[in-house]
Formats: C-alpha cells, structure tokens, sequence
C-alpha cells in the first residue's frame, strides 16, 4: 500500500461513524502514522488521541510530552491517562488490561476506539495463541472490528504491513518513539518478534500474510460458534448473568464449554481455564439447594442460585458501602464507584420531593419499609423477589432522617409517593458491574 493510499482507505472506512475517533496513541510507529493519516483523511476534528502513561520507563514523562506535542501541533484533541501496573503475575497481561480499560474509558456508545495493529502484530498474536493451545477463537487473533464492554473496538491497519508504515511514516517525514521495553527478549512476544519471526520470513516471505488469511478464516468459524453459542444460551433461558441449569445439562460437553465461551465475551469477561469449565458439572450442577457453591478465576466468578447458572465480573459481588448524601434537586446524579443513581424521565422510583437531602446506603440487616399499612422486612422482599444475595448486598436504600422512605427493587414507602401534581424526583438506579 502506498503512503497516499492509506488516508483515502481511512476516509472510507471511518467517515461513516457517528461518534468519536479515540485513538490509542503510544507515539510508536504504528499509532505515529494512524494519527497522520488520519489527520490527512480529513479527520482530525472527530479524532482524540489518548496517551496511556504506565510509568514503567525512565522517559515515560518525556515520551507523554512528545505525544502532546505531536497531537497539538496535527490540531488534535489529547488527553494522558497515568495508570497502575503493580502486582504480580504477568507484566505484559497487566499492561495490556490497564490500557484497554484507560482507553474505553473515554469511548462513549456512539464513539469507537482505534488500535494501531499491523499485520506483523496479528501474525505474532497468532503464533502467541497457538503456543498456549488457544481454539478458534484465540486463534482468530485480533479482528478488524470487534465488540468489547458494549464498545466497538477498530483496527484499521491490521492489513498493512509494517514495511508499508515505515515507508509512510518516511514520506510524511514523521518523527516517532522507540520503547527500549521491545527489545528486551524475556518478554515473549518480543522473542518471537526479534528471534523466531525473521527466520520464519527469511524461509516463507509471505508468512505474515499467510497467517493473516488463516486468522481471517479462522475468525469466520469462529463467528459461527459463537452463533451457536446465542442459540444455546437462549435455549437455555438465559438472561443477562444467568441461564437455567436444566438447559445447560441437555446440552453437549462440547456445546456446553463452547456456550459458556461465548458468553463470556458478550459479557466482555475473559473465559475461564478449561479445567473451570468442567468444575460447572462436577460442583454446581449437583449442589443441593441449600449451597451456593462458586467457581472463580480472576477475570470471573461462577455461582449456582435457584436452579440458574450466574456468571459475573469480580466486582459485581463488591457490597455498596459508606453513608452517603444526596440532594437531587442541586445534583442530577450520584456516582457510588460502579453503581449511580440519578434523575431520569423514566425513574423506576417516584419520591415526593421534601427539599431535604438523601441519605443512601446498602441494607445491614432489619431494616423495614412501610408498604400498603404494613412494614415489611426489606431483605425478605428481595429475597421473595428472587434477588441473589450478592445484588442485594449492591442495592441501596434511601432514607430521610431515620425513615426508610424507599428501597431499589421494592418501591417507595407510604406517605412518601409523589400525587398527581405534587413535585417529585423520579429515581433511576444503574449497576454497571450487572
């Protein structure tokens, strides 16, 4: 591909969008040149460019001033994202999912996240994945365009060579940073990069294109799996975060692991180990009633309620904590970490409107709510309600004063609804770990 010929490719595949063009943007090569050609595509205005700062390089500082710089003087709106990447276990992996989540954290639903990939990056992926006994899916490596935490995710360049940015990056005379990190030969992916890829292409020139078609094909099959996969899931009476166990035993082991895959990435959860998997049948399909066994990995968590399979992210099981103080009429929302409430045309809970603030907590235990001349036992109505005991623990209360005055997925106590006329606050409650 020539240098001229990638800015009208751009313009051709972006311009449709409505929302945004957020762009990784780490001042390498790849995402050096994405930005220029973008800009050359006539882009520039719709374009953010975010920089993720890991902070794991002496001149991390130096190479955010340089991204800055490069954004400010193509006119290009730029944001630095400083990120924590201590821990244990994989450095590469901790990274890669720091980055990800600081990325999408600034995609809005209309808006897409832009990756600089190339095709030396998907054969490397490929190689990757095949080494570690990835399946279709793995194997499919990275796709143009993919669907992540209800995000869409592109990777324009992913057919361009990396031979064909270079020479694009000479032509625009672009300048451009080189991470020392990737050429440290204990990470594996730049092990493969430095020492197996060259001699892979020094005996098959055409390796990297190669494996690109075989990515592709593999990619179509596995869109087909994961068709199957809905298909399972829906006959399973699946919802959300949980399926019936019924339908799941009816089913094959292998079209059970391969439901339980798809799932997982329509959750935007990473699967769990194979040996996880087989644990469902082993622990959870022949729990008695009165169990809540679970199975958990560090991306998710397994548990069996009620005769349903439920699957959720680690922090959807985190309880609401804290007292906190609200008064809707000086602020429309209230952020409580993952879990908001806030005033919406809609609000699933109508409270008369007292002028005075709002006192929003989880339930610890005994609290009642006066419902219909009766005061009932709020976690008992949950209960009723076949609400698991992980939710309920996320599910706020609200009181003025003392007075329990209403309670998400219960409603609002007597004396408290708003009548007709009257000014009121209609409550909307969102969870985005559910």
């Amino acid at each position: 591909m020539t240098p001229d010929a990638l800015p009208d490719q751009l313009r051709h595949s972006l311009g449709g969008i409505q929302g945004r063009l957020v762009l990784g943007y780490s001042g390498g090569l790849d995402s050096s040149v994405l930005l220029a050609a973008l800009c050359r595509a006539g882009l520039a205005e719709r374009l953010l460019a975010v920089h993720v700062h890991h902070g794991l390089h002496a001149d991390a500082d130096q190479w955010l001033a340089h991204c800055r710089r490069q954004a400010e003087q193509a006119g290009v709106d730029f944001i630095a994202e400083h990120v924590d990447v201590a821990g244990k276990g994989n450095l590469e992996q901790r990274a890669r999912r720091a980055r990800r989540q600081a990325l999408l954290g600034h995609v809005g639903e209309q808006d897409v996240l832009l990756l600089a990939h190339h095709r030396q990056d998907q054969a490397e992926t490929l190689m990757l994945r095949l080494l570690r006994g990835a399946g279709a899916r793995g194997l499919a490596a990275m796709v143009p365009v993919q669907r992540w935490q209800d995000r869409d995710i592109y990777r324009p360049l992913l057919m361009v060579s990396r031979a064909d940015l270079a020479q694009a990056a000479a032509a625009w005379q672009l300048p451009w940073l080189d991470d020392p990190a990737n050429d440290q030969l204990h990470f594996d992916r730049n092990f493969l990069r430095h020492r197996v890829m060259p001699v892979v292409a020094e005996r098959w020139p055409e390796a990297a294109q190669s494996m690109q078609l075989s990515a592709s094909v593999l990619a179509e099959q596995a869109d087909l799996l994961d068709e199957l996969a809905w298909q399972d899931f829906v006959g399973c009476d699946g919802g959300g975060d949980s399926l019936a166990l019924t339908g799941w035993a009816e089913l094959s082991p292998p079209r059970r692991r391969n439901l339980m895959y798809g799932w997982c990435r329509r959750r935007g959860i990473r699967p769990p180990p194979a040996d996880r998997v087989a644990r469902i049948d082993t622990e959870l399909v022949p729990a008695a009633e009165d169990r809540q066994p679970e199975i958990c990995w560090p991306d998710g968590v397994l548990l069996r309620y009620r005769q349903r399979l439920w699957l959720l992210s680690p922090s959807a099981r985190e309880p609401l904590t804290g007292c906190h103080l609200w008064q809707p009429a000086e602020q429309s929302q209230l952020c409580l970490g993952e879990i908001s409430v806030g005033l919406a045309e809609h609000g699933e809970l109508i409270l008369r409107a007292t002028g005075q603030p709002l006192q929003i907590r989880a339930a610890e235990g005994g609290e009642r709510i006066l419902l219909r001349g009766r005061h009932r036992q709020v976690s008992e109505l949950w209960r009723v309600a076949g609400i698991p005991p992980w939710r309920r623990q996320r599910l706020p209360l609200f009181f003025i004063g003392d007075e329990l005055v209403a309670a998400a997925a219960v409603g609002v106590a007597d004396g408290w609804s708003a009548v007709p006329g009257e000014a009121a606050f209609r409550l909307t409650i969102e969870d985005s770990a559910l």
